[in-house]
């Protein structure tokens, strides 16, 4: 069997081993995809440290993948050999229920997640199904590419899809300098959204700037920072709140930022938070879920991107053998924008 490189997790809290692993075998609707890229996120955080469900280890995590073809199954008919692609890390049934509502992230049938129930793309090789292959423009690098189904697609999911932003509304963005804030904030502007970003450094709050907040708040040296944005929108206070922390002191502002009627969206997440029921339900403030990003919302993402309407911003750019480092880097939060592997 031929081998190839991949980034192994072996145990649970434990760093990621670089391994010599069979190069994947591929069904006759999968494809064997050379990956020239995939972006790190703090889920692959999660991963490794046991916080979500997985396959039973070992595993390869990376559900953010870009490549190319390298070899087809015997029934895939839309790509062949040498096509750049990114990888829709989701792999629904497309016809049950949901599925036919276009919410594929909450499959009845789901089949597994790329990097999660099935291996994914910290490797120089990952099998994908072909109905999660996008084709790449090639206006775009693969380091673009990779990061866009989670990145600006999990963004996109949840402004568009659940909360419903609209022209005029007042958003408010908790972690508006991270790696997902910042695309976040892009689109928000996109939809005619007068954004306010919070976050805990002078470096995110010049980024929240630089990418077109209206109103930018420091959370650390203003824990009460629902106040700060009720004084901006003299009184109103937000339309929709979005959450991308999961810290429960940002969750309760969160919740008093919100106006009568708003929504307060929940894209990170933990074991357990706490919600002000009796202030949601005087205020009739909608709490939302959200997860991941489908294949629509991805191609409408690179819509976007190609209409130079929003970018994907990348930060640190590591090789495979550094995963370890990067997964540091973001437990620390000590880069911006999107952390990236590169493996052209």
């Amino acid at each position: 069997m031929v081998k190839t490189k991949a980034m192994v997790l072996g145990e649970y809290t434990k760093p990621l081993t670089l391994e010599e692993v069979d190069v994947p075998s591929y069904g006759p609707d999968e494809v064997l995809l050379k990956v020239k890229a995939a972006g790190v996120c703090g889920t692959d955080l999660k991963i490794r440290d046991g916080l979500v469900p997985t396959k039973e280890l070992p595993l390869i995590p990376g559900h953010e993948v870009a490549g190319v073809v390298a070899a087809t199954g015997a029934k895939v008919t839309r790509f062949r050999e040498g096509d750049a692609v990114l990888v829709s890390f989701y792999i629904p049934c497309n016809r049950c229920r949901t599925c036919r509502q276009g919410r594929q992230t909450i499959c009845e049938q789901l089949k597994g997640r790329i990097g999660f129930e099935f291996n994914g793309g910290f490797a120089e090789y990952v099998a994908v199904p072909e109905d999660c292959l996008i084709p790449k423009p090639p206006e775009l690098s693969f380091r673009q590419a990779a990061v866009i189904p989670d990145a600006l697609g999990t963004c996109y999911h949840v402004l568009v899809r659940r909360a419903q932003v609209q022209k005029g509304d007042c958003l408010v963005i908790v972690g508006g300098g991270g790696g997902l804030g910042l695309h976040a904030l892009q689109i928000a502007k996109v939809l005619g959204a007068t954004v306010i970003g919070v976050d805990v450094s002078t470096e995110k709050l010049g980024l929240m700037k630089a990418y077109g907040a209206d109103f930018v708040i420091d959370g650390q040296e203003n824990p009460a920072w629902s106040d700060m944005v009720a004084a901006y929108t003299q009184g109103r206070r937000a339309d929709v709140v979005v959450n991308f922390v999961a810290h429960q002191p940002s969750i309760d502002e969160g919740l008093k930022a919100a106006g009568k009627g708003g929504k307060l969206a929940l894209v990170a997440y933990s074991k357990e938070v706490k919600f002000n029921a009796l202030h949601g339900h005087l205020n009739e403030i909608d709490l939302l879920s959200t997860r991941a990003a489908t294949k629509a919302d991805i191609e409408e993402c690179l819509k976007l991107i190609l209409a130079k309407k929003v970018e994907p911003v990348i930060g640190e750019v590591i090789s495979l053998p550094e995963l370890n480092y990067g997964l540091q880097l973001i437990k620390d939060g000590k880069f911006k924008g999107r952390l990236v592997i590169d493996l052209e």
